[in-house]
């Protein structure tokens, strides 16, 4: 059961980071795009959702 768990949580833990990825990819288009004008700024969203999502579980 034990195994069960571990390689359940590292399942979550890959998908997060694929996730995690994925918005920072997008947070570049962004910036390419003109939409947002500094990288910090995208960074401080990115990092509120996480730090909100991490209280909520």
């Amino acid at each position: 059961m034990a195994v069960a768990l571990k390689e359940d949580y590292q399942r979550a833990l890959d998908e997060q980071k694929k996730e995690v990825r994925e918005l920072v990819m997008a947070g570049l288009e962004q910036i390419k795009e003109g939409k947002t004008k500094d990288f910090n700024t995208v960074c401080g969203r990115l990092e509120k959702k996480y730090k909100d999502e991490a209280i909520s579980n």
